[in-house]
């Protein structure tokens, strides 16, 4: 019985994600609920917006709820490094004088 109360509890789980800037400082965190729903928040703990995506279509709201608008194109995030870059190959010592 405790076994199935734990998973019935891990079920609805909600997921999240701290978010820093581009020098490590902390911006606040994400957190998503098991409907899809990620609510952000502030380094001060306050919701500063929340979005849902269903078949491709991202519905943004207030943090008081109110719809803010739909992106329904696809949204890419900047890598922090190049991906799939060529790599440089070594370079042989040259000598100089010869």
């Amino acid at each position: 019985m405790k076994l199935a109360l734990c998973l019935l509890f891990a079920s609805g789980a909600t997921f999240g994600q701290a978010i820093y800037g581009p020098n490590g400082d902390y911006r606040g965190y994400t957190q998503t609920s098991p409907s899809g729903v990620t609510n952000v928040y502030n380094a001060t703990g306050q919701n500063a917006q929340s979005y849902q995506t269903d078949n491709g279509q991202t519905n943004f709201y207030s943090p008081q709820g109110q719809y803010q608008g739909t992106n329904t194109a696809p949204t890419y995030s900047q890598p922090n490094t190049t991906i799939n870059a060529p790599r440089q190959a070594p370079q042989a010592p040259s000598v100089k004088g010869w």
